[in-house]
């Protein structure tokens, strides 16, 4: 897999031996250093997204609230330029790519507004500008 600057939703399962980038982080911590324009490394693995918005009452305001984050902190982003993994278990393409949720589909698309796109099975791909 070649993975670009930007962000990559990916299926744990479609990541092969030597994909996956070594420095693992959360997703809160993630989003912490980058709320604080703190150091990041170049290549990061986010572990927990899924969960986190799976485990939230209202999947849709936490996905506002991580887009806003992103949003707003996007030239601190763009002068890093990482690649940034985020390692999911599932994740689907329906009218859009989405993170099934039982019978719900958590849509990545209010993350990352619209810009995600399909790669390869598995994998959705967007630059680091999730302003429009």
């Amino acid at each position: 897999m070649n993975f670009d600057i930007g962000y990559h939703v990916v299926d744990e399962e479609t990541l092969e031996d030597g994909d996956r980038f070594e420095e693992k982080m959360s997703v809160v911590e993630f989003l912490r250093r980058v709320d604080d324009m703190s150091d990041l490394p170049y290549d990061i693995a986010v572990y927990g997204l899924d969960s986190y918005l799976r485990g939230a009452e209202d999947p849709e305001e936490i996905s506002e609230f991580i887009h806003d984050i992103l949003a707003e902190r996007v030239n601190f982003l763009m002068t890093n330029n990482p690649r940034v993994q985020f390692v999911v278990d599932n994740v689907e393409y329906w009218d859009e790519p989405v993170l099934p949720d039982g019978a719900d589909r958590i849509e990545l698309n209010i993350i990352f507004r619209g810009s995600l796109e399909q790669v390869g099975p598995g994998w959705y791909s967007s630059n680091l500008n999730v302003t429009s």
